[in-house]
């Protein structure tokens, strides 16, 4: 190779060299400069309030930061939620107030916890100590035609769940559809909560011509015509009963006859004769069965288990306890997935 192809070879590997410099500058420039940017200075002067809902957040990563970008934002929600719900509450005091405040509660904690659409993340930075901050942001207009969408689908199941409600006598399925209803009602009232934060100008056409309010006081009068009555055999202590009424009246129902329910039952607590140096055991049996008046079987819950103590009546009240754990959410999961049984297959 002679000197000048020794000098263009060395011309191209310099070439290479400053290409791959360049590259990875232009790569590291959302991560890194030599000033604080302006999106962390005050977001609002990059991302304008009227098109942007922005927070930054920080952490030791850039998917650390994100997410604290993202959470910030929905404190966003939190905060502003919040404060129209207590203005609504001071100009609103009656004897209801306290009900309103309960309602508010509940609203702000499922609303801190519930996914906001479309969050978008773009800049990253690293600080000098090596910290990386980043931004997350929602397009105001293009985020509120994803929750018009969205509000629109549960207004839709709400008003088909209404209709079904309104063309059955049967109070078990009537009560089924009305509770179906509550629930997506409550939904779209949760989405259209953020709509008003999101983008207040889409609230008139959004709001669904149905009164959340309405719905669940139709579906309380209905629970209150529920009567339930329960016999367990062999629950001498009315340990069980107790429990099962706890469960039932949680509907809203209502202990007493004549019956639309009954729970038919029987418990057992024996003496096993296993000793230890320490410990009696007992057995446990528990067979229930939820009815309707007819005899048709809703519910059956069968349960068969040890427990051991220091004494033969602490072995007995351990088990009861079991039990009683036992019948709470297990309980509610099957008369739940029963109550959906009756509900007409929704629209898609």
């Amino acid at each position: 190779m002679n000197t000048y192809d020794r000098q263009l070879e060395r011309g191209k590997i310099i070439r290479v060299y400053l290409c791959l410099s360049v590259i990875l500058l232009s790569g590291c420039t959302s991560l890194t400069g030599r000033g604080t940017p302006d999106w962390v200075l005050n977001p609002k002067t990059v991302y304008p309030e009227n098109q942007y809902l922005v927070a930054i957040g920080e952490g030791d990563t850039r998917r650390a930061a994100e997410n604290s970008a993202a959470a910030n934002l929905a404190r966003i929600f939190e905060a502003r939620i919040e404060s129209d719900e207590r203005i609504l509450d001071r100009s609103r005091e009656t004897e209801n107030s306290f009900e309103r405040t309960t309602d508010f509660t509940a609203n702000i904690n499922i609303l801190s916890s519930q996914t906001l659409y479309n969050i978008q993340h773009a800049e990253a930075w690293s600080d000098e100590k090596g910290r990386v901050h980043a931004v997350a942001y929602l397009n105001r207009r293009e985020t509120a035609a994803i929750y018009r969408d969205k509000i629109n689908e549960q207004t839709t199941l709400v008003n088909f769940l209404l209709a079904q409600s309104e063309q059955t006598e049967d109070l078990l399925k009537k009560y089924a559809v009305l509770r179906a209803a509550t629930r997506h009602a409550t939904e779209a009232n949760y989405l259209l909560q953020q709509l008003k934060v999101i983008h207040p100008r889409s609230i008139p056409n959004s709001t669904p011509s149905y009164t959340e309010r309405k719905i669940q006081k139709t579906l309380a009068e209905t629970a209150r015509k529920i009567r339930v009555d329960i016999n367990v055999a062999g629950d001498d202590a009315q340990r069980i009963t107790s429990a099962l009424e706890e469960l039932i009246t949680r509907y809203g129902f209502v202990i007493g006859t004549p019956a639309v329910l009954k729970i038919v039952g029987s418990i057992s607590v024996d003496d096993t004769g296993q000793r230890t140096a320490d410990l009696v055991f007992v057995r446990y049996s528990l067979a229930l069965q939820i009815r309707e008046a007819d005899g048709t079987v809703l519910v059956s819950i069968n349960e068969k288990g040890r427990e051991g103590h220091i004494s033969l009546g602490e072995a007995r009240i351990r088990s009861f306890r079991t039990l009683e754990n036992i019948i709470r959410p297990s309980g509610a999961q099957r008369l739940d997935a029963y109550f959906d049984t009756l509900i007409d297959p929704l629209p898609k």
